[in-house]
């Protein structure tokens, strides 16, 4: 046993970081170690998954857990879960709450939340390929447009805000 300083030393220097560049970024080994681990993991639930549909319930459970632990992983080590820029849109919000209703209903609860889904995008542009569909856009108090767009629901007569193409936009 030498002195306890040095040994410390010693041992952070074995503990210390192993990086891989990748295109100009440097990623920490500990980082691929970690998501290899969950890849083992997700393809243990897919290798059971093949060999019994019928553990399903556990086992969509299990790779439900292990993704939200590779996402907290990734973010622990600073990597960005979304494109730069990209704003999530309503048809992703619907996909992502269409996802977790499968889980708490399963299929048919599922399949009721699609039909609803495909209703309201068939409302949508039924209202948008209307003739009274006009899209308006806003003006500040000297008369100059603002960029921002809005229609007025024929049948309601209430405002949406909406971009130049007559989408909505998200609040």
């Amino acid at each position: 046993m030498g002195d306890p300083v040095e040994d410390a030393y010693e041992k952070s220097k074995r503990e210390k970081s192993t990086y891989v560049e990748v295109e100009n970024d440097i990623i920490d080994a500990r980082l691929i170690s970690e998501l290899k681990v969950l890849k083992d993991e997700v393809n243990t639930v897919y290798s059971k998954l093949i060999a019994n549909p019928y553990m399903a319930p556990d086992l969509v459970e299990d790779a439900r857990s292990t993704l939200v632990r590779t996402a907290a992983v990734l973010m622990e080590y600073g990597i960005p879960l979304q494109h730069e820029g990209r704003k999530k849109t309503p048809d992703d919000i619907i996909r992502e709450s269409l996802a977790q209703l499968a889980g708490l209903l399963g299929a048919k609860g599922a399949g009721a939340a699609l039909r609803a889904k495909r209703s309201f995008q068939d409302a949508w542009e039924d209202l948008t390929a209307s003739e009274n569909f006009v899209i308006y856009e806003d003006e500040d108090a000297d008369g100059n447009p603002t960029g921002e767009y809005y229609f007025i629901d024929p049948e309601t007569k209430e405002e949406f805000s909406c971009d130049r193409f007559g989408n909505p936009l998200e609040d």
